[in-house]
């Protein structure tokens, strides 16, 4: 009969890898219990991560998607309040204005152009608005206010229509002034001519931030204003008949501007309910993306339990064991 048996040294060595190994599993069973996910990507993988780590990929990609799409949101969500804070404006002004063709009001001049006055400086504060550090109608140009102070167009405006002779020149010289890229695109939108450049929120999508300072929608509510607001301007010189010709011809003005801005308003909304849209796929992508990593890691916790309890059982035998050898000797043993 053939007997074998290890030295002392080797079954030394066979102890200590074999208490290695349980300590091993033991902190793996414990994390695994924990978290709830498997420790060894390697072993549910197969060795072959490839799409673990894809999505891991995806995920991080969708991060930065989902900053960028945030950002977009807020940046497009304050011009859209600032177009209808201007719009508010305008159709107040609006009413206001239409009361200078019913003589039943009598003279009503000096409100007409204390509101005109009041409404200019309310738009062109709105049109400075900044979000984030930005403002969001001067164009690439996002550290600088977009529309020039109040006075310094009123200044400008009323030098253009003091050579003109009647109402009718006047307002001509008033839209040539706000038309010219050496008038109102000079001295009074100090924002830059271009674009924000188009902002990726997805692989196959991006939205541009295309409205400025100097969009003829905007450029038009300024121009009623400031027109109407230089009425008794000394340097025009207009009699109190002129005065209310010039308020009834930019009636007509005045009603389409609030046409053209809610125009605007639904161009810009028409891209604010994509980012929304895109917010919620790139929720949803997230959503699945988390429950296949979930599925492919997730751990029975019955059976983490079930084995910790039996690496905690053959652990403490393999300590009694050690314990028990330690004690043999040939003295014991005689």
């Amino acid at each position: 009969m053939q007997i074998n048996s290890l030295g002392d040294m080797a079954r030394t060595y066979s102890m200590q890898s074999r208490n290695t190994a349980l300590k091993q599993d033991l902190q793996r069973l414990t994390v695994e219990i924990s978290t709830g996910q498997i420790a060894d990507l390697r072993y549910v993988s197969g060795n072959n991560t490839v799409f673990l780590n894809d999505i891991g990929r995806s995920l991080k990609k969708l991060d930065g998607y989902a900053l960028a799409t945030r950002e977009a949101g807020q940046f497009i969500s304050s011009i859209q309040s600032t177009l209808g804070r201007i719009g508010d404006m305008n159709s107040s002004f609006q009413s206001t204005l239409m009361t200078a063709s019913n003589k039943g009001f009598g003279n009503t001049s000096s409100r007409i152009l204390s509101e005109a006055k009041t409404t200019l400086g309310q738009v062109i504060n709105a049109m400075n608005t900044s979000t984030g550090g930005r403002t969001v109608f001067a164009g690439i140009s996002t550290d600088i206010l977009p529309v020039a102070p109040q006075d310094d167009i009123l200044s400008a405006v009323s030098a253009a229509m003091a050579g003109a002779g009647n109402v009718d020149a006047m307002l001509a010289a008033a839209q040539a002034w706000f038309e010219d890229p050496a008038g109102y695109g000079a001295i009074g939108y100090r924002g830059a001519t271009t674009s924000l450049a188009p902002v990726t929120l997805s692989d196959s999508d991006t939205v541009q931030f295309d409205l400025r300072g100097d969009d003829p929608a905007l450029r038009d509510i300024l121009r009623n204003l400031v027109v109407i607001a230089l009425a008794d301007d000394p340097a025009l010189g207009l009699t109190q008949a002129q005065q209310s010709e010039l308020f009834q011809k930019s009636l007509n003005a005045v009603l389409g501007s609030s046409t053209e801005m809610v125009n605007l308003q639904a161009q810009v909304g028409f891209s604010e309910a994509r980012i929304e849209a895109l917010t919620v796929r790139h929720s949803t992508e997230r959503a699945s993306l988390e429950m296949a990593r979930n599925d492919l890691l997730s751990v029975d916790p019955y059976q983490s339990a079930t084995e910790l309890e039996q690496v905690q059982f053959q652990l403490q035998s393999l300590y009694a064991i050690t314990s028990r050898m330690s004690q043999l000797s040939l003295v014991n043993y005689l």
